[in-house]
């Protein structure tokens, strides 16, 4: 296919979508959006946070070293558009109903209305130009109990139905395509090419 070049920009897409929930100075709780996410290992499992400009979340993040990260679904995509489209400087964001609890081994605050929950302690910070970097130590993961029963090295998300973000849209994830391994399934040829990682490998 023909490809034509983009001047590099902020649209990154498809992003993942989550809650980040910290006390403001007054113990208040407070929450926003984060899409520049992702997850890494350093002695454990890791969650990495990319925060650009000013916010009062990276505010209460640099003084209490610790955040929540509630997963964005179907069903909480309103909350948290209103948690996205609000300022913490501006006061409590308590225009909406939504119930808050604390995390059980992290001090810090989560969303009831979120099916997974990451607690998060922060091991690292890294200043970049124009935003900063956090790497946290995952202390804890909360899930909804009617989820206990997924096998958690294969988890099935046309139950928890995250939402994703590009640039000013929301999108549901749609379909399971396969399992990892099967291409051999969708290539004409594919027997001829195992054969040869299995000689490779012998």
């Amino acid at each position: 296919m023909n490809k034509i070049d983009l001047q590099p920009d902020f649209v990154f897409s498809p992003q993942p979508m989550y809650m980040i929930g910290t006390y403001n100075q007054d113990s208040t709780p407070n929450f926003c959006i984060i899409t520049w996410l992702g997850f890494s290992a350093d002695n454990g499992p890791c969650l990495m946070m990319s925060i650009g400009g000013s916010k009062l979340t990276k505010t209460n993040i640099f003084r209490e070293g610790r955040f929540s990260a509630n997963l964005i679904t179907e069903d909480n995509l309103w909350l948290a558009d209103y948690f996205g489209t609000t300022r913490g400087e501006n006061g409590t964001k308590n225009a909406v109903n939504y119930t808050i609890q604390r995390g059980r081994k992290v001090d810090v605050p989560i969303i009831d209305e979120s099916h997974w929950i990451y607690e998060c302690r922060v091991k690292k910070h890294f200043a970049l130009d124009g935003a900063d970097l956090f790497i946290a130590e995952i202390v804890s993961i909360q899930i909804d109990e009617e989820y206990k029963d997924m096998d958690m090295k294969h988890i099935d998300l046309k139950y928890i139905r995250p939402a994703v973000y590009s640039p000013y849209q929301y999108y549901s994830i749609g379909e399971k395509l396969g399992e990892m391994g099967e291409w051999k399934e969708h290539f004409a040829g594919a027997e001829s090419v195992i054969s040869q990682i299995e000689t490779v490998y012998e």
